[in-house]
């Protein structure tokens, strides 16, 4: 009885929505259905990582100017970066934030050294530590009981041995610094940094909503509202897919670019580069103990499940370019004699 008066309901319902598809105002809505899902996202992204970005960024991303210190690393990895790439300053805009608070242990970059609105990068929260007793004292006063890993809360006691280790891998040498600035820069140089996903987006979801309107209209579909409902989101979850899996391919390549640039610089970004991966893995594979429920998220090695480009796979890229490093450095170091 339940059953029949939910298929009656069903057919009621389908039948007045289809109708309605047919007047002015439901052919209207279905073309702004179909024509917000291609445009909204792409025309929104571009403008707050683009003409907005200037005020949109640290509001976004709670950050905050880099302190003195920093912000003197920051001008001189800017300025190699110039002199390296024969780039004026004019076209070449960038802004360097920290973030305030410690729940996320790697830079947030938005925006693009190729466009004139610039380039945003938020270091993590851990990079204004000078040193493992200023690192003691602000972790022990603004995080006394636990640390934010992957959602989970994870309980911490910093004065037993387990504490003091996170507290040395929160501490990043001056050659990491100069490492992960120079990165941030060569990983956001293109265009695409700002309109890639955007673009990836709009081409995705252009094909699946042509796709969404053929089968709606066909004999298969019959034109139904329920056919445009389920061929929607049937399309637009595939055409989802399709934009992350892209971007997730560019995001890789143009890390690991920005890795080998960025190392082989000097020696000393090499160093640098190799620390600041070294301690991402030790700092998650803390965690992971620390914490059951982060198993799931964090393996062994202390890389992370489903990111864009394994933490492990960035640090063997920069070890083998040391071994390298290592050679020339001999040759070099020979030549003196």
């Amino acid at each position: 009885m339940h059953a029949t008066k939910r298929l009656l309901s069903y057919k009621k319902w389908n039948e007045a929505g289809t109708e309605w598809l047919k007047t002015a105002r439901g052919k209207f809505f279905r073309i702004g259905i179909l024509g917000g899902t291609v445009l909204l996202y792409p025309v929104g992204s571009i403008l707050v990582n683009g003409p907005f970005i200037k005020f949109a960024f640290p509001w976004r991303f709670d950050a905050e100017p880099l302190p003195n210190s920093l912000a003197e690393i920051a001008k001189e990895e800017y300025e190699r970066f110039l002199e390296k790439e024969k780039r004026l300053p004019k076209d070449t805009v960038v802004r360097n934030y920290v973030q305030k608070h410690l729940d996320n242990f790697e830079s947030i970059s938005r925006g693009s050294l190729g466009v004139r609105f610039g380039l945003c990068n938020a270091l993590p929260c851990f990079a204004r530590f000078k040193s493992q007793d200023e690192a003691y004292q602000y972790l022990k006063k603004n995080y006394p009981k636990s640390l934010k890993c992957l959602g989970e809360d994870v309980e911490i006691q910093w004065d037993t041995p387990i504490g003091q280790e996170l507290v040395e891998s929160l501490t990043l040498s001056e050659n990491a610094l100069r490492f992960l600035l120079l990165r941030n820069l060569y990983a956001s140089e293109g265009y695409n940094a700002m309109a890639g996903r955007g673009i990836t987006w709009a081409t995705f979801s252009a094909f699946s909503c042509l796709f969404t309107y053929f089968l709606h209209t066909s004999r298969i579909g019959g034109s139904t509202a329920m056919s445009f409902l389920v061929t929607y989101a049937i399309c637009t979850c595939m055409a989802l897919y399709g934009s992350q899996e892209w971007n997730k391919l560019y995001r890789y390549i143009t890390g690991i670019h920005a890795d080998n640039v960025s190392a082989k610089t000097s020696f000393e970004h090499c160093e640098g580069g190799k620390e600041y991966y070294w301690k991402m893995l030790k700092i998650n594979r803390i965690f992971r103990d620390l914490h059951p429920h982060l198993y799931t998220q964090i393996k062994v090695t202390g890389d992370v499940r489903d990111i864009d480009i394994p933490i492990l796979t960035r640090y063997d890229h920069l070890k083998d370019l040391k071994e390298e490093d290592d050679q020339l450095k001999s040759v070099l170091e020979g030549d003196d004699f």
